[in-house]
């Protein structure tokens, strides 16, 4: 087999798995829809997405759960490259497509029946294409900043999928929240070697006096704008190399 990279075995990886998932697909887009159909609020609409997606992509490496399939998945005739690719494709750039698809198919039948039964009026919105189309906290998400977020996450269980070899998206959400903890109690400590103090009445607990609009580290927004857009590849390219590593 050629190692160099080859769009035509990328096509080829991508039919293989809609030929053997078709109905599958077909069944889950369809169960989608009828979702859509009676959910129309954003933010449930997002948190449907995202579950559905994470799970999505902690099966994309599921082959290593059993040493027959694991062994058929690394004989396929494509590079470690050609196999991260078609994965990155299914459960980030397709599934989102798809979802969307599904979404605009779903709010549509969904709001012209309850036109037609209840005899109302009211106007079919997509209200996930409007600009800023629902506030998370102080901040107002658009669909760029949906999908980058949901690629995020993607990766980051597309990653526990190669890592972890069966109950890949628990094992992933549990490294998560452990990682997200000790990077807590991290910054805690730096911050009461730096600014803090303890006051142990009744409660322990940091008390950190600032002068008001005091920016604790300049250039940290930028940082944070670096650090995000670096993240994605980042896992991607972890991915890759475990996925060199990877063996059954």
């Amino acid at each position: 087999m050629k190692t160099t990279f080859s769009l035509n075995r990328i096509g080829l990886l991508l039919s293989r798995y809609f030929i053997e998932n078709k109905q599958r697909e077909l069944s889950f887009w369809g169960i989608a829809t009828v979702i859509f159909m009676f959910m129309h609020q954003p933010g449930s609409i997002s948190v449907f997405v995202f579950i559905a997606g994470l799970i999505f992509a902690a099966n994309s490496f599921k082959a290593f759960n059993y040493t027959p399939t694991g062994m058929h998945f690394l004989l396929i005739p494509a590079t470690h490259t050609e196999k991260l690719i078609t994965a990155i494709i299914l459960n980030t750039v397709y599934f989102f497509i798809a979802f969307l698809i599904t979404y605009c198919a779903g709010t549509v039948i969904g709001i012209n029946l309850e036109n037609l039964i209840f005899d109302r009026n009211t106007p079919v919105v997509l209200d996930l294409f409007q600009q800023g189309n629902y506030q998370f906290g102080d901040d107002s998400v658009n669909l760029w900043n949906m999908f980058y977020s949901f690629a995020i996450v993607q990766a980051i269980f597309t990653l526990g999928s190669v890592y972890f070899k069966r109950s890949s998206a628990f094992k992933t959400i549990l490294t998560f929240f452990v990682l997200a903890f000790v990077l807590f109690l991290f910054e805690l400590l730096m911050l009461k070697i730096m600014f803090g103090s303890f006051s142990l009445s009744g409660h322990n607990s940091f008390n950190i006096n600032l002068p008001r609009d005091y920016e604790l580290f300049t250039g940290w927004e930028t940082v944070g704008e670096i650090i995000k857009y670096v993240t994605l590849p980042f896992l991607w390219i972890v991915s890759y190399f475990r996925l060199t590593e990877k063996q059954v």
